[in-house]
């Protein structure tokens, strides 16, 4: 497998400002292929091949970032800035629900079970009905089972 660097580090090696590289890519993709020079990780970050690292020298080589280029940069920075940022933000979001989910589903269906609202109870007497209705009541947790057998009706 061949190496793939982060814009950061494509920037060390190609001498060429973060900036000038990310404005490059967004100016000019006709120029930059995705899996050819460019390739994006399972978490949408861009990742430069070894071909886009000589590309990148080569554009060096024919332009040198002027101040217009500096300029543009420093304008068009904020929201790539703010993008990376909700990117990253969001998947660890996206990974802690995931990882916290089961335990606080099972942990409110506990609750449920042991001191319903009125709200709740009613919600688990109609869908007790609907498994008896449909003829998979024997698919019901062993929790509600006592309720099966006192007739669906489990109120005081």
């Amino acid at each position: 497998m061949q190496n793939l660097y982060t814009t950061p580090e494509a920037a060390k090696l190609t001498g060429i400002p973060e900036s000038t590289i990310r404005s490059w890519l967004r100016r000019y993709p006709e120029v930059f292929q995705f899996e050819v020079h460019v390739v994006s990780d399972e978490h949408g970050v861009k990742l430069w091949t070894e071909a886009g690292i000589e590309l990148l020298h080569s554009r060096r080589a024919s332009k040198t970032a002027t101040d217009d280029d500096a300029s543009f940069d420093a304008e068009s920075d904020a929201p790539d800035l703010l993008e990376s940022l909700l990117e990253e933000d969001s998947q660890r979001l996206a990974n802690e629900y995931w990882r916290l989910l089961p335990g606080r589903t099972l942990q409110r269906i506990k609750q449920m079970r042991d001191n319903p609202t009125p709200q709740q109870r009613q919600t688990v007497q109609t869908s007790i009905n609907a498994a008896i209705n449909a003829g998979t009541e024997h698919l019901l947790l062993p929790t509600y089972q006592p309720m099966l057998l006192e007739g669906g009706d489990e109120t005081d």
